[in-house]
């Protein structure tokens, strides 16, 4: 009992950044709700103090090896996202993303939502007002998500019905990922309202909002959205299929498990199946399609409470795999 106190009292946390703050923000979180001291390194810059452990996202975990390696192996290294070419049983622990199409293990925990906006004084999300505006979030393309022009115009359109059905204003969020050709549709469309883009940042669109569209591309603003507790509406973007998820697609309709045994060898890097968590987020009824059909419901929320304990079970396995961690001088004498 003694060396685990003394394990705890003694850990720190270093987090490696990758420049994106939806990670970024998952990665804050995790930290603070372990209550251990923790700080950025990037730019492959090795720290003068040793940590307890070392936190990457996605593509980060290269970095987070070397830092391991140059600590003697002795840092723990927990994985947010699926690890790529790396054998799960590496790593200490992996929090998956809830998009992530990775094999379950002992090191595995696949959350149901990202951790943005996840606080542990909060355990469920609450039952908030439907009053102020309906404000849309807009992403953008991305590898696995199309956005075109007529994206735009059909989610403009809806959005206006779904604010004119409930009686309440509109405004349009740009975000730092939406292309310009979607920003000159949004201005050209308002340009007799211009009050409706609303440029402010996102904590305070958040608060002051009604209801929330997002689009699909956005694994960290649907958490954000919905943890408001306010009802979240989903624009379906089309999906782009990159080279290596269709042959996902092909190696599952032949044997599934070789594509997993290929993944917890280190081989293969896993894939992502976004469709798949948007589908059971609408049949858990956490958020609404903005869709034709979704449109017939325009006063859709959410049922309450709802459970939020993912923050709690996460910052649980990482202290028990800190408090289970041998030692210094225990490691020096074998």
């Amino acid at each position: 009992m003694l060396s685990s106190v003394n394990s705890l009292s003694n850990a720190s946390i270093l987090i490696v950044d990758t420049g994106r703050k939806g990670e970024m923000r998952q990665c804050e979180a995790l930290a603070n709700a372990c209550g251990l001291p923790w700080r950025f390194t990037k730019n492959d810059q090795i720290p003068p103090d040793e940590p307890t452990l070392i936190l990457s996202f996605g593509r980060a975990l290269r970095q987070a090896w070397r830092l391991k390696a140059a600590f003697g192996g002795r840092p723990l290294i927990i994985q947010l996202g699926r690890p790529r070419l790396k054998a799960p049983s590496e790593l200490d622990l992996i929090l998956l993303m809830p998009q992530d199409d990775y094999p379950e293990g002992p090191q595995t925990l696949h959350l149901n939502m990202p951790l943005n906006g996840a606080d542990l004084s909060r355990p469920a999300i609450p039952a908030d007002t439907t009053q102020g505006p309906v404000s849309v979030l807009l992403g953008g393309p991305t590898r696995h998500f199309s956005f075109s022009d007529n994206d735009a115009q059909v989610l403009l359109s809806r959005a206006e019905r779904l604010a004119a059905a409930t009686g309440t204003a509109l405004r349009v969020v740009p975000g730092p990922r939406t292309p310009d050709h979607v920003m000159q549709i949004v201005e050209e469309r308002y340009r007799q309202t211009p009050d409706r883009i609303d440029r402010r940042p996102l904590s305070t669109v958040l608060a002051e909002s009604g209801r929330l569209v997002v689009t699909a591309d956005s694994a960290s603003l649907i958490a954000d959205a919905w943890r408001t507790g306010k009802p979240t509406w989903l624009y379906p973007l089309p999906v782009r299929l990159p080279p290596v998820q269709r042959l996902k697609i092909m190696a599952d309709r032949i044997t599934p498990e070789l594509r997993h045994t290929l993944i917890r060898r280190g081989w293969l890097a896993g894939g992502t199946d976004f469709s798949r968590w948007h589908r059971a987020l609408v049949q858990q009824g956490l958020v609404r399609p903005l869709t034709e059909q979704g449109l017939k419901k325009p006063d859709w929320h959410m049922p309450f409470p709802i459970p939020d304990e993912e923050l709690r079970a996460c910052r649980d396995r990482v202290i028990a795999l800190i408090a289970d961690r041998k030692p210094a001088s225990s490691r020096a004498e074998r």
